[in-house]
């Protein structure tokens, strides 16, 4: 069976096609275009359709998620596919007039799309625990499902209050000045570590009409009252409070919840996976982690942009009956050819050579940064060795040489650092790695300081050899300075999306002090190293 899945409307679109279960191809639309967020599906359509591995004509069935963009599916049925999933129905069977004739198509309620790709990744076990937290989904802003005998049950809807959402994360940046983009809540949380959980504020916090989700009116009265409070004070130090006691609060009301659902053997909590945009939230994942005592299932792509295999991961799964196969991270586009490697250095007035693995670690160690591309990019928004800015997490100034001058981003957020999985294992006997970089942990002293936050922690990616080109890396590295991570920071300029093509990247980054940069098997050094 030959799938065409979608998430055609909205922030953070891309396509996807999968093959007898198997995810072949998939983009998202903002890595085509450059602009964040970008809700141009048609642009990501036609570049999956101009790929040789997609079988444009052998199409048996659509999947799309909702909100449904449709100029593109024509759906003959929309009005009673979105009245019926917004009355909570998991998807709507129909068809769609696409690619010139009549397809199959199961329109797949936001919500639910989250929900399967989170029980993708926890492997379908039976009894797992799936939690969709975002701002806003179609029916809910957070959800409860089960797997039980391999269907997804929906089990509960909204069981968190404004606080244990997204809602109140955007809500929060709001108060606090941040403005209403999408990447507003991963700025906001940064601001925690810098503050402590305040009894004063969160008195004041849990005093909030809970109805504040649902009433515009209602919840720019709170903002305007909360705002004129000295507790709430827009300065820096009075924000880092405010978002410590919150992300006390959220960290707590989530808990509490997935308390009442998680099944409980002798053996321990049952398995439990989180989707949405919250699912985000590493101090929340980590502490989530340590009380249930078992590692929690989270797509790399968890927000908006995991819908473009979500809807498809469904459909197979509970509509089709086609189990799908576990796919990795590193399936956003299809990476560069030589060629156009070569012709986008030449263009930026660089000069290429082939990949040499002793040097590029020399420049690193003597306090270079390097950016590197390696085949397709990663799905979701975080850099795990394909689009990457790496550096060493010892040279001192590092952090803020790669973090405010060349991302040009906020002074308090903090960078991550990626470990190979036996390093991981020494420096933290016992705890489950994490290949996503969606967990924290403390650093020991002395071990990536650049890349400490100032609560002592650092979200750290864990690698295997199987990515053989930064695993070697990280060994020749640390060979020549004792130290076994690198700072490891989406490889992108300020207020663009990750860089996808060797052109997108040195368009950002060709003449800033960026010292080499590595596409494949070729390198180039930048305009300051020669």
């Amino acid at each position: 069976m030959k799938v065409l899945s979608l998430h055609s409307a909205g922030h953070d679109t891309g396509v996807a096609y999968f093959e007898d279960g198997r995810l072949v191809f998939a983009v998202e639309t903002e890595r085509l275009t450059r602009v964040k967020h970008d809700h141009r599906c048609d642009v990501a359509l036609r570049h999956l359709f101009a790929q040789e591995c997609v079988d444009v004509d052998g199409i048996d069935l659509v999947a799309v998620s909702t909100p449904v963009r449709s100029a593109l599916l024509r759906i003959p049925d929309l009005d009673r596919a979105l009245e019926r999933t917004a009355a909570g129905a998991p998807h709507h069977r129909t068809v769609c007039e696409m690619l010139g004739r009549r397809v199959d198509c199961v329109v797949v309620t936001h919500e639910v799309s989250h929900a399967a790709l989170a029980a993708h990744y926890a492997g379908w076990e039976e009894g797992t625990v799936v939690l969709v937290n975002e701002g806003r989904g179609q029916v809910t802003r957070s959800s409860l499902f089960r797997v039980s005998d391999g269907v997804l049950k929906w089990v509960d809807k909204d069981p968190l209050p404004w606080f244990g959402n997204g809602f109140g994360w955007t809500a929060i940046g709001y108060l606090l000045g941040f403005g209403p983009s999408p990447s507003v809540a991963g700025k906001v949380m940064a601001l925690g570590g810098y503050g402590q959980p305040d009894a004063r504020i969160r008195e004041q916090l849990l005093a909030v009409d809970p109805d504040v989700m649902n009433d515009r009116e209602l919840a720019e009265r709170v903002r305007a009252d909360l705002a004129a409070r000295p507790e709430f004070d827009s300065g820096f130090e009075t924000a880092s409070h405010v978002v410590a006691t919150f992300q006390e609060m959220f960290t707590e009301a989530v808990r509490e919840v997935l308390d009442r659902h998680v099944t409980r053997t002798a053996a321990g909590a049952g398995p439990i996976a989180l989707g949405g945009g919250c699912a985000l939230n590493i101090v929340a994942n980590s502490a989530l982690r340590a009380h249930f005592g078992r590692s929690i299932a989270i797509p790399p792509a968890c927000g908006d942009a995991g819908h473009l295999t979500g809807a498809g991961v469904y459909a197979l799964s509970q509509v089709a009956g086609v189990p799908p196969e576990p796919f990795d991270v590193y399936r956003n586009g299809g990476g560069d050819s030589r060629a156009d490697v070569l012709d986008a250095v030449e263009r930026a007035g660089l000069r290429a050579v082939d990949y040499d693995r002793s040097e590029v670690a020399a420049v690193l160690a003597a306090g270079g940064v390097v950016a590197l591309t390696q085949g397709a990019a990663e799905l979701g928004p975080r850099a795990l060795g394909h689009r990457s800015l790496l550096g060493s997490p010892s040279v001192p100034g590092m952090r803020e040489r790669m973090s405010e001058k060349l991302k040009q981003r906020e002074w308090y957020r903090p960078l991550g650092a990626v470990l190979r999985d036996e390093r991981f294992a020494a420096l933290y006997p016992g705890q489950s790695p994490s290949p996503y970089m969606l967990f924290e942990y403390g650093l020991p002293e002395g071990v990536a300081p650049e890349a400490r936050h100032v609560n002592g922690t650092c979200r750290i990616q864990t690698l295997g050899p199987e990515e053989e080109r930064l695993y070697g890396l990280l060994g020749a590295f640390e060979d020549l300075t004792g130290e076994p991570a690198l700072i490891n920071t989406s490889l992108n300029g300020p207020g663009r999306p990750i860089a996808h093509t060797a052109r997108d990247v040195l368009d950002d980054f060709a003449h800033t002090d960026v010292d080499l940069f590595v596409f494949d098997d070729l390198m180039a050094r930048g305009d300051t190293a020669r």
